[in-house]
């Protein structure tokens, strides 16, 4: 890999991972724009640990509350931007809305590894996310704080993130527009949606760790490093960015910036 690409790749995965504009696809459109060579899972793999790193670094005081809290003998209250939290629901609710992602990911990973990867398909399913998050600004009651998710409201945004695997779809996006649907304030649903993120991130890079470990490229591990690193800083900034936006202002940039892209390349496909 050359140094330009891993630099751009790895500012790609850190500035999509969470933004409501699916990483996964951008990944596959930016090798497609610039005409370079697959860059590896095992890149792959460094890319995702680096925004992995990233969420747990920004939300490491809930994190550490609630592991601590499960260990403890009482539960710890665990702050968020409407209340508090008892450690141990919270860390059931993280667990159910994390199980159908891993079911759906160990029964779907082969053949996602051939299908829905070109450009074109890439961009259709970024229209598809322009059209939930136009949704997510429409439903939902928007009063409800982390406190008051239950475990059917935790089940059917982890539903909604099973769609994330498919390169193009947003995995922030759809659990966020759930968590609306559910009722939770946007800040809220965002929170949500990152605590939930960090076990599927690390499920997804562990599957392609495992792929590279028993495959028979090889790894540069200067390029995973350097990858990993810039993802990480670049998603660090990128959290903190959307929780700011979120508490004020709208999915409306994401939108069009989606609806754009998608139709620009399906069309550039299509002419090409």
């Amino acid at each position: 890999m050359s140094f330009d690409q891993i630099v751009v790749l790895a500012i790609i995965q850190g500035v999509t991972e969470f933004l409501p504009i699916s990483s996964s696809g951008h990944l596959i459109l930016g090798s497609w724009l610039f005409n370079w060579p697959d860059q590896g899972i095992a890149f792959d793999a460094a890319v995702h640990v680096g925004t992995l790193v990233a969420v747990v670094a920004y939300f490491r005081r809930e994190w550490f509350q609630l592991l601590t809290g499960l260990a403890a003998d009482r539960p710890v209250a665990v702050d968020n931007a409407n209340g508090t939290v008892n450690a141990r629901p919270l860390a059931a609710l993280i667990v159910i809305a994390t199980i159908p992602i891993t079911i759906a990911g160990f029964l779907a990973k082969d053949d996602l590894e051939t299908r829905f990867r070109t450009p074109e398909e890439v961009g259709w399913l970024l229209i598809a996310t322009a059209i939930a998050l136009f949704v997510g600004e429409l439903v939902g009651s928007r009063t409800l704080n982390v406190r008051e998710t239950t475990r059917s409201r935790a089940l059917l945004i982890g539903l909604a993130q099973i769609f994330a695997i498919l390169p193009g779809i947003s995995r922030s996006g759809v659990t966020i527009v759930a968590g609306l649907a559910a009722g939770m304030t946007r800040e809220a649903a965002a929170k949500f949606s990152m605590l939930i993120a960090t076990p599927a991130i690390a499920g997804a890079g562990l599957l392609v760790a495992l792929d590279a470990a028993s495959g028979d490229e090889k790894s540069d591990l200067g390029a995973a490093v350097l990858g990993a690193v810039i993802s990480a800083v670049t998603a660090y900034f990128v959290i903190a960015g959307l929780m700011r936006l979120l508490r004020s202002g709208s999915f409306r940039p994401f939108i069009v910036y989606c609806g754009v892209v998608g139709v620009t390349v399906v069309i550039a496909r299509a002419v090409v």
